[in-house]
């Protein structure tokens, strides 16, 4: 205890010097560290995620956009495909297919617009209020609920795409239906919606006053008694919180509107080839098994993390040759002490023995200080990307 006490003593005695091996030590440790858990953390919630649907289908193009905004609700470039291809899926024999539409976001949320069929899946419980059932209505997962300070009866506006775009769609406010129990998926993070809020938001759908009951002579075109002619200065509604939603109406054909993609659930794995070399047969859709995308990426990033690893190296050797130097100056300085210690009847051991305490204090802080950077890492990555 006595050589531990006197360790400590000159360690904090020498607080700069300390705190600089200390720091140099534990970010060595950290980068390795961080790496691989971040890595086996991220592979884990990845394919954890892209079990739950083995087949996902949609437009031609990059198969990771098409990963990452049909299960991950990560929009980027994903193109979309037609509500008529998704119909003539679902008809396939031996599968089932739900409709996902992910393009817009609510203070910052992914709207997800499906069906009730998804939150059966997906095994999603309203813990209050009521599943979406009209147009406007929304179910908020428990961790989008908790960091906007959503409950059942309240209204949340969903994000401009384009802030100076006169032609784009306009903002909604959508009504609080409910709110989901926690998943610990991505889930908890989304807002979800009916198809055709979705459909309002592109901008393909809207309301406004009956045709027929418009007098208004500067409105009106033309009108028989068949038919009236508007004018394209009638203003339509946008926000159905406060309209009938039976006055919205959809401004083209059922089958071109549109979907980001499918996701599709065979009976067998013979089925699930069958599909997927059908549709990639076509000119304009592709079928990807979301596990094969996730192997491609994680092969990726771990030819990345090999580059962090080979840095680590280097920078642990560094801290080796410079624990060594400062521990050989350090040495030279204290020969003085050295001498009147051995004067006064040390043991043969004992300066070995009190540098190294010394030394095994300052390692152990460098030790702690890494594993406090990598869950302090973890913790970021985590709250920035809610996949770890």
């Amino acid at each position: 205890m006595g050589v531990l006490f006197l360790a400590w003593r000159h360690v904090s005695h020498r607080a700069g010097r300390s705190a600089i091996l200390v720091a140099c030590i534990g970010v060595a440790l950290a980068l390795p560290i961080a790496s691989r858990v971040l890595v086996a953390r991220f592979n884990h919630a990845l394919h954890e995620r892209a079990s739950t649907a083995p087949v996902v289908v949609g437009a031609k193009g990059s198969r990771f956009d098409l990963v990452f905004a049909s299960l991950y609700f990560r929009p980027g470039r994903a193109g979309t495909m037609s509500l008529g291809a998704f119909e003539a899926l679902s008809q396939r024999p031996g599968i089932e297919a739900l409709p996902v539409h992910v393009r817009f976001t609510a203070r910052g949320a992914p709207v997800v617009a499906t069906g009730i069929e998804y939150l059966q899946r997906r095994g999603l419980r309203v813990a209050h209020g009521a599943s979406f059932a009209t147009l406007g209505e929304a179910v908020v997962g428990a961790k989008a609920a908790q960091r906007l300070g959503l409950a059942p009866g309240d209204t949340i506006g969903t994000d401009q795409v384009e802030a100076y775009g006169l032609t784009a769609p306009a903002s909604i406010r959508l009504r609080v239906a409910g709110v989901l129990a926690p998943s610990g998926s991505v889930d908890d993070e989304a807002i979800f919606v009916d198809l055709e809020t979705a459909w309002l938001l592109e901008g393909i759908a809207h309301g406004h006053q009956e045709a027929t009951t418009i007098d208004r002579p500067d409105l009106l075109i033309g009108k028989t008694e068949e038919h009236v002619a508007l004018s394209g200065a009638v203003v339509t509604e946008q926000d159905v919180t406060d309209a009938d939603p039976s006055s919205f109406h959809i401004h083209a054909d059922r089958a071109d509107l549109p979907i980001t993609g499918a996701l599709v659930y065979p009976d067998s794995e013979k089925t699930s080839t069958i599909v997927r070399t059908a549709i990639n047969a076509t000119p304009d859709l592709q079928a990807v098994e979301p596990a094969a995308v996730i192997d491609e990426l994680m092969a990726f990033v771990v030819r990345v993390r090999l580059v962090f690893d080979a840095l680590a190296g280097v920078m642990g050797l560094s801290t080796i040759a410079l624990v060594g130097l400062i521990s050989l100056l350090s040495y030279r300085v204290r020969e003085e002490e050295i001498r009147t210690l051995t004067e006064i009847g040390s043991a043969r051991w004992a300066v070995a023995r009190l540098f190294g305490a010394e030394l095994g204090l300052i390692l152990a802080l460098g030790v702690a200080l890494a594993l406090s950077l990598v869950w302090l890492g973890v913790w970021l990555v985590s709250s920035m990307t809610g996949l770890v």
